[in-house]
């Protein structure tokens, strides 16, 4: 078989494959343009000691800080005018807070579609849970100051377009396999009839090339 043959082959036998990827690329690349811009920004707090104490205690407390900061309390006492959230629902899915295993630090990030906005928002999170620390500093003998202000991305965190080109490619390859294993029965029927049909077409080519009485 030919070169070209066999290219011609494996094009009609792998189109519906590569049609697929194709389209799977293209649909990543269109919900990357179509997406509005994420920024992200994070701030970051300290937890500290008003009487000495030993690190592990302060970064429980700072683990503890963690696990209550998105509360409704505190968040609310985080909005202020000229936020892009604008209730405490809103800012909480935009804020993500996090505390460091073997330190006691906070970190918090918030996000929005203005650079200055997601900082305005981690700024005004951290705030907000350094002053409601400090409200019960007398009963747990520790505070949160603040370690790092938020400062406003230069580039935004989303969509991350490899991420979305490598989706719509998997994507469009799965697909493609899924049609790939549904029509090979009737390939493999087509090519069952052709194995039975080849005897009787070699018999019959014999009988054309028998000598007449033979």
């Amino acid at each position: 078989m030919s070169v070209t043959r066999r290219v011609s082959a494996a094009a009609r036998r792998w189109w519906p494959q590569g049609c697929a990827v194709v389209l799977g690329l293209c649909a990543g690349l269109l919900y990357t343009a179509l997406t509005d811009r994420v920024y992200t920004a994070q701030a970051y707090v300290v937890v500290v000691a008003d009487a000495p104490s030993s690190i592990e205690q302060t970064t429980k407390f700072a683990q503890a800080f963690t696990k209550i900061a998105t509360q409704p309390a505190i968040v609310g006492a985080a909005l202020r005018p000229g936020l892009a959230a604008r209730t405490v629902g809103e800012l909480q899915r935009t804020v993500r807070v996090s505390a460091s295993p073997d330190a006691p630090m906070i970190s918090l990030a918030a996000s929005a579609p203005d650079a200055a906005q997601a900082a305005g928002q981690a700024n005004a999170l951290a705030q907000a849970l350094i002053t409601y620390a400090g409200a019960r500093a007398t009963d747990t003998g520790v505070r949160i100051a603040n370690l790092s202000q938020a400062l406003a991305p230069e580039e935004p965190s989303g969509p991350d377009a490899l991420i979305n080109l490598t989706v719509g490619g998997a994507a469009g390859l799965l697909l493609g396999g899924l049609f790939y294993l549904v029509t090979p029965p009737a390939r493999q029927g087509r090519d069952k009839g052709a194995a039975r049909d080849e005897p009787a077409a070699r018999s019959r080519e014999r009988s054309r090339k028998r000598p007449v009485g033979a």
